[in-house]
């Protein structure tokens, strides 16, 4: 009897630890949140394309909300609208998003090519404004273009082109798939430059100089070995801008929508705004498919031919720069040319806008500061006031740093945890479901994620309440939707930490937690403020995500500039697009100088 007892207690005491342990039980907790947060969410939004609703009254007399159904699926895919539904926008979305993608790989691929691989000057000054246009709005490159190239014909005031030229430009050039695609192209063309940059950076330049000597010349080299071999860069590059242009809301329908060119996304909006609420959910699905398929393709394109793209091994390694000769300014006017226009030049036309008290009239006695600074005028912008004068504008600024900075830190600190959970139990593997389940809102375009959550928190369930129109269902969306961003980076920053320093404190007597806070938070710094930072950037300018869960009390500054865009006050809407990218470079680098601050600290401590 004591023989068995003792084998009894031995075989309990690993399970005890393992059920008391708090990664596995922080593992649990973070599975079955996401469960709900990232896959339930899914879940009811195919429910409810299967079910009658209250909107589809007006649709067919057989309609019983509450009741099962194939009509919306029907109606999408074959009913006597699904031309204008479904498969004309499906047609624009590929269009538009395919054209876009490979417009952004040509220009990140050169410009990541000139700024890494060869010896162009004012690289360092450079880099920052190639960014740029990521880290505006969306929708502020639509703004800019419509004011060069807004045709009277379909209906407003002339842009700058008409101004200049005296001719108003083509229909084609103004609203459609060609300024949609160009612009979506400047918005997203810095993820191909980032991505591609980084994987020219580790190019054994040995490879380019046997081929110099073996007589190749430079577009061979380029065409046989550099593109070759960044080949899993610009799939990871087309994905990510496919992925994003697909979901993108704001910029095509403020350049489609008057001429009536719709993508799925515009669709979707549309669909919801009349009340079609299980049909917006088909096209929602939709674009979830499509997202998932660009993945899948990719995955398979690299995983197959994974030893084709290694540049790094055992053999040595060497990275030069190549001299571009008498090429060199040339070559560096190009670049800095193209920085201000797409960068800059953006930025300097919402300003000119937002200071014209008759848009579309260029001309000195046309400029006035009301936009900024007046109070309300019944003559001017419907009885708008400027924005210090304007209580929603300010209250929408207030909900926007709010969400920013609420948002970064909470989507970091849980991103880190998740990090170290999956470093930490890397062989366990509820541990790589965890991984995988954190990724799957970046696999979800944001208008469609937006859709999810309003279904799942509309109504009351159980003991969780009706979230919608309230600051915490903004909060915890923004929150789910960077955790694919705070957990990456997280990883790479647990990987770097060795498990020693955290065993010694362990034998001190130190708990699970402060273990955490006092060793693992410190050491991955930088890894917390990189996240804290994308999440910053990404919630500031966030539209499509929020858009269909905004109500006035929680609007902030994107939806109440694109609110006044929709009622053709581009003043106003300059002036808000101005100010959230203020904002935007200004929180990024505070935060950016409290994380230098804390790295520079902990370096002093450890010296």
């Amino acid at each position: 009897m004591t023989s068995f007892a003792l084998s009894d207690r031995s075989y309990r005491a690993p399970v005890l630890r393992k059920l008391t342990d708090p990664v596995n039980i922080l593992l649990l907790i973070f599975l079955a949140v996401l469960a709900y947060l990232v896959v339930w969410p899914f879940v009811q939004l195919v429910i409810h394309t299967l079910m009658w609703g209250e909107g589809d009254l007006r649709l067919s007399r057989e309609a019983v909300p509450g009741s099962f159904t194939f009509f919306h699926w029907l109606q999408a895919f074959s009913g006597p609208l699904s031309a204008k539904m479904l498969y004309g926008p499906l047609i624009n979305t590929l269009t538009t998003g395919i054209a876009a993608t490979l417009m952004a790989l040509l220009a990140g691929g050169l410009l990541a090519w000139c700024v890494v691989r060869s010896d162009m000057p004012g690289k360092n000054w450079l880099q920052p404004i190639l960014t740029l246009p990521y880290i505006v709005p969306s929708f502020a490159i639509a703004l800019a273009w419509e004011a060069v190239f807004r045709s009277p014909r379909v209906g407003g005031q002339p842009g700058l082109y008409e101004a200049l030229t005296n001719s108003s430009p083509p229909e084609w050039l103004s609203y459609g798939t060609v300024p949609i695609s160009i612009t979506l192209a400047i918005h997203y063309f810095p993820f191909a430059y980032l991505l591609v940059s980084g994987a020219l950076a580790t190019i054994d330049s040995q490879m380019e100089e046997g081929a110099l000597i073996a007589g190749a010349g430079r577009l061979t080299i380029l065409r046989r070995i550099t593109f070759p071999v960044v080949a899993p860069a610009f799939a990871a590059a087309f994905i990510l801008t496919f992925g994003k242009t697909i979901g993108q809301f704001a910029l095509p329908f403020l350049l489609g929508a008057p001429t009536q060119f719709h993508t799925v996304a515009t669709m979707v909006y549309a669909n919801l705004a009349l009340g079609l609420d299980s049909l917006a959910y088909v096209l929602a699905i939709v674009l979830i498919a499509m997202s998932l398929a660009a993945i899948w393709a990719s995955n398979r394109f690299v995983g197959k031919k994974s030893r084709r793209f290694e540049t790094i091994s055992g053999k040595g390694f060497r990275s030069r720069v190549i001299a571009l000769g008498n090429w060199r300014w040339p070559v560096f006017c190009a670049a800095a040319a193209f920085a201000f226009v797409v960068g800059i030049l953006p930025l300097i036309l919402l300003g000119v806008q937002s200071v014209m008290l008759i848009d579309g009239f260029y001309g000195w006695d046309n400029l006035t500061a009301h936009f900024w600074l007046g109070t309300s005028n019944p003559e001017i912008a419907f009885g708008e006031p400027g924005v210090i004068h304007n209580s929603n504008i300010l209250g929408a600024t207030w909900n926007t740093l709010k969400l920013a900075f609420v948002t970064a830190i909470i989507a970091s600190v849980l991103g880190l945890i998740i990090a170290y959970i999956v470093v930490r139990r890397e062989n366990n593997p509820l541990a790589r479901l965890l991984d995988q389940v954190s990724f799957i809102p970046f696999m979800f375009p944001t208008i469609a994620f937006g859709a999810m959550y309003l279904t799942l928190f509309a109504k009351p369930v159980g003991p969780i309440p009706a979230l919608y129109g309230t600051f915490t269902l903004l909060v915890l969306i923004s929150v789910v939707s960077r955790l694919p961003y705070s957990v990456k980076t997280g990883v790479a920053a647990i990987t770097q930490i060795g498990k020693e320093l955290e065993e010694a404190a362990e034998l001190a007597g130190a708990n699970w937690a402060q273990r955490f806070r006092r060793i693992v938070m410190p050491l991955a710094s930088s890894g917390l403020m990189s996240g804290m930072m994308v999440s910053f950037v990404g919630v500031m300018r966030e539209l499509s995500l929020i858009v269909l869960l905004i109500t006035p009390t929680t609007s902030v500054l994107m939806t109440v500039g694109f609110g006044y865009a929709e009622e053709g006050l581009t003043q106003l809407s300059n002036a808000l697009v101005l100010i959230v990218a203020v904002l935007t470079i200004a929180g990024e680098m505070i935060l950016w100088g409290v994380g230098k601050s804390r790295i520079a600290r902990l370096r002093e401590k450890q010296s």
